[in-house]
């Protein structure tokens, strides 16, 4: 889990750090520290360092704001100056700047060690990363192996996870690996900032968000907030899908949770849902659908409703299945139908005729509707298996 700034200075308040400027920047993630002597050192920073400074690089003391100005460029999380022989004070424009640029601003006396504060950072950071990587594992036994129950109770209680406490999964997955990257680091900061009851691992290509002692619609709501502040990043939230599987009783149940999210996250994909949470408990027939253990009962369903159309589009490089699919959405109406497949409705009415040959049947009634509506659904809960484990990623030319 990302370490916050303002955490990090918790640790060293009896070190005389004293903030200067940049309060509003406290929240910041820090990743690493690093020692910054100049502006050429300061263009290898990668980004949430912590960057430190005694001067002893600089030419003139104004040379400190410039400095100042280059570490904030290259997207590090705040800056301490060692106050002493060669920086005797911060001037009041490099003060100016922090505060501006919400870029926390410290100042630490010649007789405190600055390796001292390095050394407190680097250990937290590094337990920290340590603690995430060993509670992704456990959590990952837990979906994996769910009978393996000595592979991660001990250690999720121990992580302050209750074994006894109700949990609720989210799947999400980017189209890419660049964005999956963003979102993973997005994830870690609300996570960290927000002090949500959470932890997050990777799993078959998908960010695997698993929420303890929450409802579906707080985990829905959580999931916003995380894709509202990856867009604030400029991530393309429309092409991230995500699913929210059922809240537990228990921590031995993360795994039917995350296979119900998971898979309503593929469901997502396949019908272009992007930037909008599928919750389990608000899934009506997917939610049956997704429970049938016997792949033959789908595939004897949609061999009876619609696979004569999908057949008859294929080797007539037709619509009609398309065209069902809208004639249903707008229950029925002709006119909406056209519209909205930008077609005259004479049009919609000679395609439903076909349809209507082809499966033998009379859209016109109730029954005939809904017999064809859940086969377009059963449709989708099969491509959805056959996407298996694969991954959006691993299947773009199934794209919507």
């Amino acid at each position: 889990m990302a370490v916050l700034l303002r955490d990090l200075c918790e640790q060293v308040k009896d070190y005389g750090m004293e903030l200067l400027a940049g309060r509003n920047g406290l929240g910041r993630p820090v990743r690493w520290v690093h020692m910054v002597e100049n502006q050429e050192i300061a263009n290898f920073l990668e980004g949430q360092e912590i960057a430190f400074a005694t001067g002893i690089g600089l030419q003139t003391q104004e040379d400190l704001c410039g400095l100042v100005k280059s570490v904030y460029s290259n997207d590090a999380s705040g800056f301490v100056v060692n106050i002493g022989p060669y920086i005797h004070q911060i001037s009041p424009e490099t003060v100016r700047f922090c505060n501006d640029h919400d870029l926390p601003l410290f100042r630490v006396p010649w007789s405190v060690h600055m390796a001292q504060i390095m050394h407190v950072f680097s250990l937290a950071i590094t337990m920290s990363e340590k603690h995430s990587m060993e509670l992704a594992a456990a959590l990952r036994n837990a979906i994996e192996c769910p009978d393996r129950e000595e592979m991660y109770l001990d250690y999720l209680e121990q992580s302050g996870f209750n074994r006894g406490w109700n949990y609720c999964v989210a799947a999400l997955e980017a189209h890419d690996k660049t964005t999956c990257s963003c979102l993973e680091s997005v994830v870690d900061l609300c996570i960290a900032q927000n002090g949500w009851k959470a932890a997050m691992l990777e799993l078959n290509g998908r960010l695997v968000i698993v929420f303890a002692q929450c409802g579906s619609v707080a985990v829905r709501d959580m999931v916003m907030a995380i894709l509202n502040a990856a867009r604030a990043r400029g991530v393309d939230t429309d092409r991230v899908f995500v699913g929210v599987g059922k809240v537990t009783k228990s921590a031995r149940c993360i795994r039917k949770s995350c296979g119900q999210a998971m898979r309503l996250e593929r469901l997502q994909f396949l019908r272009g849902n992007g930037a909008v949470p599928a919750l389990y408990d608000e899934s009506g027939v997917d939610k049956i659908l997704l429970g049938v253990e016997d792949v033959s009962i789908l595939d004897d369903y949609y061999a009876d409703s619609i696979a004569p159309l999908v057949n008859y589009d294929k080797a007539h490089d037709s619509d009609l299945v398309d065209t069902l699919r809208t004639y249903l959405k707008f229950n029925g109406s002709v006119k909406e139908t056209a519209e909205s497949m930008f077609v005259h409705r004479n049009t919609v009415n000679y395609k439903l005729g076909k349809i209507e040959t082809v499966l033998g049947v009379d859209l016109g009634t109730y029954s005939v509707r809904e017999f064809l509506s859940i086969g377009l659904q059963v449709d989708e809960i099969l491509q959805c298996m056959r996407l298996g484990n694969e991954g959006y990623q691993g299947n773009r030319s199934a794209a919507p």
